[in-house]
């Protein structure tokens, strides 16, 4: 999600509330919402004592808000936007979590498939029936253009979703007009042969970059796709009826969606800040409540207390960084940026600004991702001593600028961690100073790859360590993507041959060893810690299953209402 520092809460604006009408439903693609529990649940809960609704509020409405407005509709464009593919589209497979906290791969618009020995070729059967939402049949030709516009589109942010695929580097050099690895046989069998065997590509196949697109419509649509809603037409259970911009956005229940019916027929989301959000579910204005989005002291007032037995909570599988620029000067300097690390002291910002839900990371995996190595944990300590030190011996003695670079919408909490970041750079000698960015524009400049230093979060889109270090470090493109612009090209190209790796346990131990060279050799960034995700649920919703890795953005099904 996967997205660099995902930053949706969920809320609605006072005024707007009572101006608006309807119901709504919402099905989780990962397990039934319909039976209610009780009490702070991994997964979810009930709500016993939250903000009191309006008698007036109609049955099925539900209502959020985020912090910030999305910039596109189309997943192919973000790295970030994903909360209108999840609902809106559907993939070829989805993540079930279990009660006891694991996930598998369970089909979606497959109805059946299979894998060689060799592991090289997937053969697919797709569900017979399942339509777009204006009537559209899907068809195994969509399923080959969606991965070829993923390769191709000149602004594509997801090329990695599709790398691995035989005859995608042939199509992205313009070498080929199509992507020789897909085969269609008819309307509803297909297969997909890969350049090398990819234990992880299931996997991707259940992530929002993956969604399926209908090729008459996106043709169709052409400009117009991702950014005009009744243009930007999936198979998924909701529609978009409107995107007003900088404001929000509502859905609607798809009525051709093939799956079964949602308790949420439509949702109303819009825009707003972090106090006004506190005070929106308050008031009972606000359904689900993103406590990450508020001030962490408000969470610990007044949510953890009042609203205790209304609290859903779910470990976040993803990790808190500062990322360094090495093309920037002094941060090409291996000396420089591991006094950064010995710079910040994480603990304290962990228990300070979190109260201590969660834990320190040292490394790129966070806990509970496949592949977390307990040998990389433990390492880098707060010394700013040693720091200085290092600082010294690299000629900066009387320290550097530095600018931190800050969005605009970001949530107070993470606001708080980069003023402490910055604090503890300070007391090292360093200059560093925060700059902020309207969302468009720090987007533009971190994808230049010209971002001397940024706070962010990422949480997986799948169960994989391939999810995390290939997508960071796994080609010279995406360290230029995500403004680190790694240097080391052996260890690049290792990353990438990491995924072809057969035997599992090899490829875990090749794994282990690239994270320990990424992150305490070379200081390619400052890991920090993974968090608990905490939500707080009104009185109007039964249950709330939150995505499985911790993601801000949810899936309307996970929500149950009474």
């Amino acid at each position: 999600m996967r997205r660099i520092s995902k930053a949706l809460a969920l809320g609605l604006t006072t005024s707007m509330i009572f101006m608006c009408a309807a119901c709504g439903s919402s099905k989780t693609t990962n397990e039934s919402a319909s039976e209610p529990a009780t009490g702070e649940t991994e997964n979810s809960a009930t709500a016993t004592e939250a903000g009191q609704y309006t008698a007036d509020t109609e049955a099925g409405l539900l209502r959020i808000a985020v912090n910030a407005d999305i910039v596109t509709m189309d997943v192919h464009k973000t790295t970030n936007d994903y909360l209108v593919p999840m609902n809106v589209f559907d993939t070829l497979f989805m993540v079930v979590k279990g009660s006891d906290g694991s996930s598998s791969i369970e089909k979606n618009l497959v109805e059946d498939y299979s894998v060689s020995e060799d592991g090289l070729v997937y053969n697919f059967t797709l569900r017979d029936g399942v339509v777009f939402s204006d009537g559209t049949p899907l068809t195994a030709e969509d399923v080959k253009f969606t991965f070829e516009r993923m390769l191709t589109l000149p602004d594509s942010e997801q090329t990695d979703y599709g790398i691995s695929i035989e005859g995608a580097d042939a199509l992205m050099e313009g070498k080929a007009t199509e992507l020789s690895g897909i085969k269609v046989d008819d309307d509803t069998h297909f297969s997909i042969t890969l350049k090398e065997p990819f234990s992880g590509f299931l996997a991707q196949l259940a992530t929002p970059p993956t969604i399926i697109m209908s090729k008459s419509l996106v043709t169709s649509a052409g400009d117009d796709f991702g950014v005009v809603p009744e243009k930007t037409i999936g198979s998924g259970p909701y529609i978009v009826t409107e995107w007003e911009r900088g404001a929000g956005l509502t859905f609607e229940y798809n009525p051709r969606y093939w799956g079964k019916e949602p308790s949420v027929k439509k949702v109303i989301l819009r825009v707003m800040d972090a106090s006004s959000m506190d005070m929106a579910f308050q008031k009972g204005d606000i359904d689900i409540l993103d406590c990450q989005l508020i001030d962490s002291a408000v969470v610990d007032s007044t949510y953890k207390t009042q609203y205790k037995d209304s609290i859903v909570s779910v470990d976040r599988l993803g990790v808190n960084f500062l990322i360094l620029n090495e093309k920037i000067e002094p941060l090409n300097d291996l000396k420089v940026r591991k006094a950064i690390q010995l710079a910040i002291d994480r603990e304290s910002i962990l228990q300070s600004i979190f109260n201590g839900d969660g834990k320190l990371e040292d490394g790129v995996y966070p806990s509970g991702c496949l592949g977390y190595s307990e040998a990389n944990q433990g390492w880098l300590k707060h010394d700013p001593d040693g720091a200085k030190k290092l600082l010294e011996e690299a000629g900066y003695a009387n320290g550097f600028d530095l600018e931190i670079a800050l969005k605009s919408s970001e949530n107070e909490s993470n606001k708080n961690v980069i003023q402490i970041i910055a604090q503890n750079l300070q007391d090292v000698g360093i200059n560093a100073t925060i700059k902020n960015y309207d969302q468009a524009s720090y987007l533009e400049l971190r994808n230049s790859g010209d971002m001397p230093a940024y706070l962010a979060m990422w949480t997986l889109d799948y169960n994989d360590p391939d999810n995390v270090i290939y997508t960071f470090f796994g080609s010279k493109d995406n360290t230029v993507l995500r403004s680190n612009n790694y240097t080391d090209t052996d260890v690049i190209n290792r990353i990438a041959a990491a995924r072809g790796i057969v035997d599992q346990d090899e490829r875990m131990a090749e794994y282990a060893a690239l994270e320990k060279k990424v992150v305490q050799d070379d200081a390619a960034w400052v890991p920090m810690f993974s968090l608990k995700h905490m939500y707080v649920i009104s009185d109007r919703v039964s249950s709330f299953t939150p995505h499985w890795a911790g993601w801000n953005d949810i899936y309307f099904t996970g929500v149950t209402l009474k």
